[in-house]
């Protein structure tokens, strides 16, 4: 099977947390300018978010990339502690 005969496709799951929404986006646009189809999963409201910050971007115009959005339930969760003994963000503990 030689490269020509090869079928790729990419699948980007940014963790919001992380806070890489943005550049898994610049490089899902850069794979799919190689006609690699992307497919960009995630929960709506961090998809929308990415799409709303990337500037000059009109995601009708690539038919390589994929945006699958998924609902996320609600839970509760503490709200942010900006003065908690350790730094990591409790509200992102599912309890």
């Amino acid at each position: 099977m030689g490269v020509q005969d090869a079928q790729v496709a990419v699948v980007m799951v940014p963790l919001p947390a992380q806070g890489h929404l943005n550049q898994l986006l610049h490089i899902s646009r850069l794979i799919s300018l190689y006609n690699i189809p992307v497919h960009y999963v995630g929960a709506t409201t961090y998809i929308r978010q990415a799409k709303f910050r990337v500037h000059g971007f009109d995601p009708l115009s690539d038919k390589k990339l994929h945006f699958h959005e998924f609902p996320t339930p609600l839970f509760e969760n503490p709200p942010p502690n900006p003065n908690a003994s350790h730094k990591f963000p409790n509200q992102l503990i599912l309890t």
